[in-house]
């Protein structure tokens, strides 16, 4: 599997799960969906972001080196 592959999988796994919470938040709305919104998705979210901009140059490098080599 290709980085950009990857890259692509992560970032849309993300955005079902990110639409998964939007429908399950309508119906839980305690302290505790706040929670774990906050303490879970919000910085998994931000994690993911920058896993996907690492992965961006990552295989900008591949490119760059596979052209050095050939």
């Amino acid at each position: 599997m290709s980085v950009l592959s990857s890259k692509a999988r992560l970032a849309g796994l993300t955005k079902q799960l990110v639409m998964a919470w939007e429908d399950i938040s309508t119906s839980w709305t305690d302290d505790k969906a706040r929670e774990f919104h906050q303490r879970y998705l919000v910085h998994l979210v931000a994690e993911v972001d920058k896993t996907v901009s690492a992965m961006e140059d990552l295989e900008k490098l591949i490119q760059k080196v596979t052209h050095e080599c050939d």
